[in-house]
């Protein structure tokens, strides 16, 4: 998939928030929490792209 310029300093800017996020937890719990929140606000994202695609299976 091509992606925006936008898109791309967007992508940028989560990866760098995701490594700090890590840097800064302490214990392995923290940082399953991150990872887990990280996979969260992938799954949302990916989710409204699919729907905005109209790619999304109705039941």
């Amino acid at each position: 998939m091509a992606q925006t310029p936008e898109q791309a300093r967007q992508i940028a800017e989560r990866a760098e928030q995701f490594h700090t996020a890590i840097h800064q937890a302490g214990t392995p719990d923290q940082i399953r929490e991150v990872c887990q929140a990280a996979a969260a606000d992938y799954n949302a994202r990916t989710q409204g792209e699919i729907q905005q695609a109209g790619l999304g299976v109705s039941q």
